[in-house]
């Protein structure tokens, strides 16, 4: 269930703001405010790094999550194969029990060399997971997201440089054999080579889609040249470039450059 309290727009949390002579503000009425989101919310950033080459596995286009909102995605469950997060390996030997904010130490990822991830700014950080251990396993509806961390790489389905996301060991009173794996908010279904890539965007029951009404984009090439282009926008995207708009389905063209996307959500 999302946490984010419905509120749409300013006057619905005005309402709550009342004259408090009386002191007719609950706690309640405070824990609305704080959790609103009637003004647009930022619900992803990433930067791409385009054309990784020489002993990069794979040399091709790769997108760093510097932030999700992981309630306008597949929220906090933690699935067998499709949720942003999933169980890679449930470990062995877990003293059981709940544990509270467990961090996630990363793996480099694809086999990639710690300096290869320096390379594109360092080690992925502070994803963070509540966990009950049973039977000395990690098991699917036993882990629940607190929060996504930043730097993370996800999952790539595209006949052109497929590869799977980067994991990370779960810290569990010093044992460190439950493995997670990164698929991301935005799994890329198409990567052309020259730039060009199609996402896959997943969404949260609560929140809905996400639509060319209700999503806001905004973009900047990593390199500041007079002859770049850079085209981001929610649409389908081939061979023959960006295609029909499209709900949940994020366009991108950086000519190679490489760029920097956030992503906002409106009330709607």
């Amino acid at each position: 269930m999302s946490s984010t309290t419905d509120i749409k727009f300013q006057y619905e949390l005005e309402d709550l703001l009342a004259d408090n002579t009386t002191k007719a503000i609950s706690a309640q009425d405070v824990r609305t405010i704080v959790t609103s989101n009637y003004q647009p919310v930022l619900i992803f950033a990433g930067r791409i790094f385009s054309n990784l080459s020489g002993s990069w596995n794979p040399n091709i286009d790769v997108m760093r999550t510097q932030y999700y909102n992981q309630e306008y995605f597949e929220s906090n469950f933690i699935s067998a194969t499709t949720s942003p997060w999933i169980i890679d390996n449930a470990g062995s030997g877990i003293t059981n029990g709940t544990y509270k904010n467990v961090q996630l130490i990363q793996e480099n990822w694809n086999g990639n060399s710690a300096s290869q991830m320096n390379e594109l700014g360092g080690v992925s950080t502070n994803a963070t997971f509540d966990v009950e251990v049973t039977n000395g396993t990690v098991q699917a509806g036993n882990i629940t997201l607190k929060a996504p961390g930043a730097g993370w790489i996800g999952k790539s389905t595209a006949s052109n440089g497929s590869y799977s996301g980067q994991t990370g060991r779960l810290d569990i009173n010093g044992n460190q054999s439950a493995i997670l794996r990164f698929n991301g908010p935005l799994i890329k279904y198409y990567d052309s080579g020259d730039g060009k890539a199609g996402y896959n965007m997943s969404i949260d029951s609560s929140n809905s889609n996400h639509t060319v009404i209700n999503t806001i984009i905004s973009s900047i090439a990593n390199e500041d040249s007079s002859t770049q282009s850079l085209a981001v926008t929610l649409a389908d995207m081939s061979g023959s470039g960006i295609g029909t708009l499209a709900n949940n389905k994020l366009a991108i063209d950086t000519n190679d450059n490489g760029a920097y996307v956030q992503i906002w959500r409106v009330a709607q």
